[in-house]
């Protein structure tokens, strides 16, 4: 308040105070008592001696002065002054202040001082008919017999006659007392006329003095209950036209997974219309309180009741009845603050149009003042667009769109200044104040927020409750079980301010030791307090509640959720400049540099030509190409999940659909995965000049990026920090890399990993080993030469290896047989089973190869005359071989010759030789191996066609280029691309069900 306008009320009231007979004592104590709470101790005795000289009260005289009324334009002057500076509370209160110097004088109302007050009203634009009957309520001697509708009436009646106003039955109150609310500021009036000795916050109240009933406060009496704000405000709440609420909470205990106590047995009853205080220290279970009362956490025993529902019992019998507002933001960074209602409005009401959400949205921002910022983005810590209080007011907001009637609030003020917190919790308490039942947690409040509560609930350490009751008598109480002098006073008599520190400062007062220095052990511990709070009478609901609450919102159906999801994030995403920048060039960017590093050049007469056949990084390329899909699904999802947790937890009372928002992430992840590995294939493809591989490329790259989205969804959804996440990526990645087949070879891992036969169980759960055969294989075997040749070729190599190196090694093994035939030891028993096994299949892959000698090649049967004719069988296959071989190898001639293309071209643009030499693992030291009493081929692994034991046996050797999998053969690139998907659906109902999350919050809770 500026000192022009302290100046010009103190001129208005010394003009109305000089009237008639001139300025009384009452009228000079209630401008003096005005003045205190206005202003400091030294501007209040300032301005009231400014009163004092303009009102005369210095001259020696007591003749009648000239009275001023009839100087209406100074009147008028001074009160349009006052009306454009003061708010419409503080003109009602200079309104009342007129209107009590009446009173206090005692003499009723002079026409010249009723010209006053109606000039006075006219310029402050107070209703007329709320005027009456605050003048009514002051200047009346019978308030009994008055019948206002903002007015209660409280005495020791059981009958009320009046129509329109209200009325408190008090058996021990003698007299009457009257409580006027004034409903356009607010603001609640008192008068009493009695002869009991009451006190107001323990100001003494005077009989037929009227009073401002300030939230937070209790008149109390020696003879009568104490009358609490809430009551009174209670009882006017009682006409109101909303569902009736009763909340009640017996004997709640909570227990962690380690079976630690985080909250002892606790006792809540409530009703509509209440602001509940949860207090205590850090570590006192506030936030374990408010989420078991809330229904996220299930109490070890008792039960939690709305209108006669068990809330953890029947979820879904009171859906849409709680709300919830987390102490961190429930917004979304990147969207105006519009937008945010927007959608919460979209979520909570599938029956309204688009016009109606509109409106729904643009009421709420006005009533919470936030029409002015609706258009501005909401931003981040480190990009501030709106303040903390406006981030606050969002957030409540959000919750105020679908109106629950049960909300809870943890910590509302954190991190807000003074003034913001005051204006939250003003604004929590007009949601009470409208039927709502609302549970806030609270650290420090401040005198006017801590009166602002109708009831509190105090914790203390270890999930004790040591108070519930009225936040006064929290005071008095605590101050009484300390022994401290002025005990009874739960608030200052001057000023009317509490110190809620108090509570704490009695209940934490530690020892003090010998020396005069405080020790570690507290005077009373908690359970202690805990044990008086069980003697302590606690408020009850007298008959619960049990009519059905009224339920506004309706939650859209399953396609409509994905599409209001999508819709959201996109936005979201759409206006994260900086993100879409590094999503859309992170691909080509590395296409690019891929691109040029591997192009190797070869050198002709001097020349640098490139030639695709020639380039030894082309394996390297799709392996890296792998690794860059896998790392790009894994960033651009690592987050997805983890920075709506508290979205999330905001909507779970809701009750969307899980799987609807998963559909959603997942139907932009996998967009921006399938144009980001676009780019990089036609980019990293153009210039390797790996042709006609675009799709194949694509399809692979696509579905591994898929794989890495939802494995980046999983993880970002079972931890609670960014940076374990990124933590957890390379070693995501890292196994990927070493075990994909080509940074280490399978043949070469540690032996109890390894298997000849088949690429390592090990190597199976590994996408990048799937992805990197595939691409591998398909480019060999499927690019524009070699599948021209691939049937010859196949057959060819086959026949080489049979005359090359499998004939000779079972040669070989016969002569080992003959040299340990007389010792019949263990080389010879191991040898011989090895020649059984293959001459069996030999005999069945060779029409018309009998073998007679193979029901002689045991122990006992063998001798040098069987090893001489096997010998003989095997030259004549070998023979046989090298006649097919012949023959198979003009055909090949043949055929290419009638093709009539020029092959080198085609062989030196689509076939690289790096890459070929691969597949045919032609560069691997042991060529055959013998292993579990059979001969295993390792070369030509791209030929071979695979061998099967049972109708799920799918293991092969690298670069096969089929599978074999329920008695069927698979091209390898269609089957690699199937169990990467398998892996994909697995990771999926993972995600969908919480397994990983499951996993680790059991992991937490148990250590």
């Amino acid at each position: 308040m500026s000192k022009e306008i302290l100046t010009a009320l103190v001129q208005l009231f010394a003009i109305f105070a000089k009237q008639d007979e001139g300025v009384s004592k009452e009228e000079r104590d209630l401008v003096s008592l005005f003045l205190k709470q206005t202003l400091s101790k030294d501007s209040a005795a300032f301005y009231l001696e400014e009163f004092d000289r303009l009102a005369g009260l210095h001259k020696n005289t007591h003749s009648k002065r000239k009275s001023l009324v009839s100087d209406s334009t100074k009147t008028l002057r001074i009160c349009a002054q006052i009306n454009k500076e003061l708010t419409h509370v503080q003109k009602v209160i200079v309104t009342f202040n007129l209107l009590e110097m009446i009173a206090v004088a005692g003499k009723g109302i002079s026409e010249a001082e009723s010209d006053f007050l109606t000039t006075a009203v006219d310029i402050f634009n107070i209703d007329k008919k709320e005027f009456n009957s605050i003048r009514d309520f002051i200047l009346s001697n019978k308030i009994y017999e008055l019948d206002l509708e903002n007015l209660l009436i409280i005495d020791a009646h059981s009958i009320h006659d009046k129509v329109h106003s209200k009325h408190l039955y008090s058996k021990e109150l003698e007299g009457v007392m009257g409580i006027l609310h004034i409903e356009s500021a607010e603001i609640y009036l008192v008068r009493y006329l009695g002869p009991l000795a009451l006190k107001l916050n323990g100001i003494s109240i005077w009989s037929h003095k009227s009073y401002i009933f300030p939230k937070g406060s209790t008149i109390r009496g020696s003879k009568i209950s104490s009358i609490y704000f809430s009551d009174i405000v209670g009882e006017f709440l009682k006409d109101e036209e909303f569902t009736k609420i009763t909340f009640i909470a017996e004997n709640v205990e909570y227990r962690f997974l380690n079976g630690k106590i985080g909250l002892h047995p606790v006792d809540i009853c409530e009703q509509s219309g209440k602001l509940v205080g949860l207090m205590g220290a850090s570590g006192s279970g506030k936030s374990t309180l408010l989420n078991v009362l809330s229904g996220i956490d299930k109490p070890k025993s008792g039960e939690v009741r709305i209108n006669g529902i068990n809330i953890h019992k029947n979820p879904k019998d009171i859906e849409g009845i709680i709300g919830f507002i987390p102490q961190d933001d429930l917004l979304i960074e990147e969207l105006t603050v519009y937008q945010n209602l927007y959608f919460a409005a979209e979520l909570s009401y599938k029956n309204h149009s688009e016009k109606e959400l509109k409106e729904l949205v643009l009421t709420t921002l006005n009533k919470l003042g936030l029409s002015e910022i609706k258009h501005l983005k909401v931003g981040s810590v480190l990009e501030k667009t709106i303040s903390g209080g406006q981030r606050k007011r969002v957030n409540i907001a959000l919750e105020l769109l679908r109106e629950p009637a049960v909300l809870f609030v943890d910590e509302p003020t954190s991190g807000l200044s003074s003034r913001d917190s005051e204006n939250i919790m003003d604004l929590l308490k007009e949601l009470a104040l409208t039927g709502k039942l609302v549970f806030v947690v609270i650290h420090q409040p401040s005198s006017e927020i801590f009166k602002l509560f109708d009831s509190l609930l105090i914790l203390d350490k270890g999930g004790y409750p040591i108070y519930y009751g009225n936040p006064i008598d929290a005071i008095i109480y605590f101050k009484h079980q300390a022994n401290q002098i002025n005990a009874d006073e739960g608030e200052c008599v001057y000023c009317g301010n509490v110190n809620p520190e108090q509570i704490f400062n009695i209940v934490e007062t530690h020892v003090v030791d010998e020396y005069g220095q405080f020790t570690e052990q507290r005077k009373v511990n908690p359970k202690d307090w805990n044990e008086l709070y069980k003697k302590k009478k606690r408020p009850v609901i007298l008959g619960e509640e049990t009519s059905k609450v009224k339920v506004l919102f309706s939650v859209p159906s399953f396609i409509k959720q994905i599409q209001i999801f999508l819709k959201r994030d996109i936005l979201s995403k759409l206006s994260n400049k900086q993100y879409l920048l590094i999503n859309l060039l992170e691909a080509p960017v590395l296409a690019l540099i891929l691109g040029f590093i591997l192009r190797s050049y070869n050198t002709s007469n001097g020349n640098k030509i490139y030639l695709y056949s020639k380039n030894d990084n082309m394996a390297a390329y799709i392996f890296m190409s792998i690794i860059v899909a896998l790392f790009m699904g894994l960033t651009v999802s690592a987050e997805e999940i983890i920075k709506d947790k508290k979205i999330l937890k905001r909507e779970q009372f809701l009750n969307l659909s899980w799987l609807s928002y998963l559909f959603s992430k997942l139907g932009l992840l996998f967009t921006i995965s399938a144009i980001q590995t676009l780019t990089f294939v036609l980019i990293g493809n153009f210039l390797l000049d790996v042709k006609d591989m675009y799709f194949s490329y694509w399809l692979m790259l696509f579905s591994i990026s898929c794989f890495a989205n939802i494995l980046g969804l999983n993880i970002s959804n079972s931890f609670k920090s960014v940076i374990t996440i990124y933590i957890l990526i390379p070693l995501l990645l890292i196994p990927q890399i070493i075990l994909s087949g080509i940074v280490v070879d399978f043949d070469k891992l540690n032996p109890s990993l390894n298997s000849s036969k088949s690429v390592p169980i090990i190597g199976d759960i590994m996408v990048s080993r799937w992805a990197y055969e595939a691409l591998a294989v398909h480019q060999v075997k499927n690019n524009n030469y070699t599948k021209l040749i691939y049937i010859y070729d196949r057959e060819l190599a086959q026949i080489d290896y049979k005359k090359v190196y499998y004939l000779p090694h079972l040669e070989k093994d016969l002569d080992e047989c003959v040299q340990h035939l007389d010792t019949k030891n263990d080389i010879f028993i191991h040898k011989l089973n090895i020649i059984a096994h293959e001459l069996k299949k030999l005999e069945n892959e060779i029409q018309g190869a009998s073998f007679e000698e193979l029901n002689k090649l045991n122990s006992t049967d063998f001798d040098i005359l069987i090893a001489s004719k096997l010998k003989q069988h095997l030259a004549k296959i070998n023979t046989y071989y090298v006649r097919k071989y012949n023959s198979i190898y003009k055909q090949k001639e043949e055929y290419l010759s009638s093709l009539n293309q020029d092959l080198k071209k085609l062989q030196n643009q689509y076939n690289n030789k790096y890459l070929y030499d691969i597949t045919r693992n032609i560069n691997t030291e042991n060529r055959i191996y013998e292993d579990e009493g059979e001969l295993v081929q390792k070369i030509y692994p791209i030929y071979q066609t695979p061998e099967y034991t049972h109708f799920l046996d799918y293991r092969t050797q690298f670069y096969l280029p089929e599978k074999h999998l329920f008695g069927t053969i698979f091209d390898t690139f269609w089957f690699n691309l199937s169990v990467i998907w398998a892996f994909t659906i697995a990771l999926f109902l993972m995600l969908y069900y919480k397994s990983l999350y499951k996993v680790v919050s059991i992991f937490e809770k148990s250590n």
